[in-house]
């Protein structure tokens, strides 16, 4: 029971050892003047103390002496110089040059004593991706450290993960070394949670990006699996947050025009925040999905991949639309906005042509993507719950992708405005559905596979595809609801007129958000709709209840949308509004033309 019995005193000793020494860094910190002030580009609002790393690095060193764990002494340089590199960089700013330098000599150690990533499964490209992977996650880790607690919380998770999957592998060794870091992570975490009392800096996200980079790697080598596809899910099902986070904000702030290495707030958690959640909530959400991905992992490497491949497909369909969805939160100032739209029109920036080719036709990209996981999992299942076997049938499954998705793009599927999405659209892909099922039933049958592949066999195709990809289009609008019902905006509106203009007005400030006008509900002197529901608003009652729904809901600003307001009535109601300091607009739609 040692090899389980040491790695949890060790994550003990280095949760205790941070507990007991932050308290003094803090104190230090002050004294010394490393304090951070608040800046415009950054989410505190206080000065706070920082070098919460020096106290993370040493609660490390401590619990892996008592504990006595064997360690490659090059290996524990590079996690050393990384600390360094840190430290200086807090105290006085280092070149990004340098920072650069740093990794790559550190990569270089992990290289040199045989720690490269893919296991040694992907040949010649395991030295080039273990650079890579070292620099990216490294930084990812220093780009995550951006609320309270959110850094310190994902590396603590992280780490105890790998830990488990280490004792899992019976390395007794990695997981004293996972479990101290989570344990200096989680005992910092105790100081950082907001309002966090102390930052870890460079000192510590650096030291902790690479010891994750190190973990996640020295897993991958320990997996002793001729599966590629397991050694790869793993180490990215470990860091999908920072990964998520890091693409995000890399994408954004190039189409914005902004450095990639420019602090800001637009990162994943503060994107959560805009939507309306506190800065608590929005940290707990990425502790949960990073957990959940940590549990896969583990799930993925006690369990044949195949068995979990429709969870792990869901859950990379969910990271990636919430990753979608969350880059349409509005984080940058209009100017930006304008400078983007000027560098994917090419009046910006020429020479990015990919970039504006990416940004060009990315929902065409997301939308192909997105269809061939649907169709490819709609066939395994389908052929599954047929008892087909799929031994060398990826003809067949190339086949199912490549007609589905040039009848998808011969149709226009893939230029249909998901946020606008109708019934009529719903019909419109159960028919085109309908017609590649038919075309590939056609193909199979000259090819002579009508043994093998059934009507049934059809049918349940059929079904999940559909299913998936109207699924696929309802989420992604829901979610763009969501945002836009949820944004912050300084005026909250009530419409006069539970009817169709009162609809198209409510769609229109929900949709267009240069208004800055958020709907709350309905007022409607149509006593039949008093409480009901229209399009996730409550009708609150006619004028007669005027005041009351005002005192009540407490809207600063109300829309006429109906004609059956007139001129006198709109005066009557300004009158009561005006002694509750709420103003009063009208929606009025217009129809010009000429007839020939």
């Amino acid at each position: 029971m040692s090899f389980l019995f040491m790695p949890i005193i060790a994550g003990a000793i280095s949760l205790a050892a941070c507990l007991a020494i932050m308290p003094l860094i803090i104190k230090l910190a002050y004294h010394k003047g490393w304090v951070v002030y608040p800046r415009n580009d950054r989410w505190h609002k206080k000065p706070t103390a920082l070098m919460g790393g020096i106290g993370i690095f040493i609660a490390f060193n401590m619990s892996f002496l008592v504990a006595n764990a064997h360690f490659n002494w090059q290996v524990y340089l590079a996690f050393f110089l990384m600390f360094v590199v840190g430290l200086v960089d807090d105290i006085k700013d280092v070149k990004p040059v340098i920072k650069m330098l740093s990794q790559i000599i550190c990569s270089f150690i992990l290289i040199f004593n045989g720690i490269t990533f893919g296991g040694g499964l992907l040949g010649w490209a395991d030295i080039p991706l273990t650079f890579i992977w070292v620099i990216g996650i490294t930084n990812a880790i220093n780009l995550l450290d951006n609320m309270d607690g959110l850094a310190g919380g994902i590396s603590g998770i992280v780490a105890a993960i790998t830990g488990v999957l280490a004792i899992l592998k019976g390395d007794t060794a990695l997981a004293i070394m996972a479990f101290s870091i989570s344990g200096a992570a989680m005992g910092f975490l105790y100081y950082n949670f907001k309002p966090a009392k102390i930052f870890m800096g460079d000192s510590g996200s650096l030291f902790l990006g690479f010891a994750l980079a190190f973990l996640s790697i020295s897993i991958q080598n320990k997996l002793g699996s001729s599966s590629a596809i397991l050694v790869l899910l793993i180490p990215i099902g470990l860091m999908a947050i920072p990964i998520m986070d890091t693409t995000l904000v890399t994408i954004k702030r190039i189409a914005a025009g902004r450095r990639i290495d420019q602090g800001g707030k637009d990162h994943t958690s503060h994107r959560l925040v805009a939507l309306g959640l506190s800065e608590k909530k929005a940290v707990l959400i990425l502790y949960f999905i990073s957990a959940v991905w940590g549990v896969l992992c583990i799930l993925m490497f006690k369990t044949q991949v195949n068995n979990l491949f429709l969870c792990i497909l869901l859950l990379t369909i969910c990271s990636v639309v919430f990753s979608l969805i969350l880059s349409k939160v509005k984080v940058y100032q209009e100017s930006d906005q304008k400078l983007s739209y000027l560098k994917i029109k090419g009046k910006a920036m020429g020479k990015t042509l990919m970039f504006r080719l990416f940004l060009m036709h990315k929902k065409l990209l997301v939308g192909i993507c997105t269809d061939i996981l649907i169709i490819y999992s709609a066939f395994m299942v389908a052929a599954k719950a047929m008892n087909i076997s799929t031994y060398n049938q990826e003809v067949v499954l190339a086949t199912f992708i490549c007609v589905k998705i040039s009848i998808f793009y011969l149709t226009n599927i893939y230029y249909r405005i998901w946020r606008y999405m109708e019934i009529l659209e719903i019909v419109a892909y159960f028919i085109i559905i309908c017609i590649a099922t038919l075309v590939l039933a056609i193909v199979l049958l000259i090819k002579g596979k009508t043994d093998i592949y059934t009507s049934y066999f059809y049918m349940i195709d059929f079904l999940l595809t559909f299913i998936g990809i109207v699924f696929s289009r309802l989420f992604y609008r829901s979610m763009s609801e969501i945002i836009s019902r949820n944004r912050h905006v300084e005026k909250k509106v009530m419409i006069y007129g539970a009817g169709d203009s009162g609809y198209l007005l409510i769609k229109e400030l929900l949709q267009n958000h240069k208004h800055e006008l958020r709907p709350i509900g309905w007022i409607d002197d149509d006593i039949s709709k008093h409480n009901m529901i229209l399009y996730g608003y409550k009708i609150f009652g006619g004028k007669d209840q005027l005041l009351d729904i005002c005192n009540k809901a407490k809207p600063d600003m109300i829309l006429i949308s109906t004609k059956a307001i007139d001129k006198k009535n709109e005066e009557n109601i300004q009158a009561l509004l005006t002694t509750q300091n709420i103003s009063l607009g009208r929606f009025n739609i217009s129809l010009d033309y000429n007839l020939a």
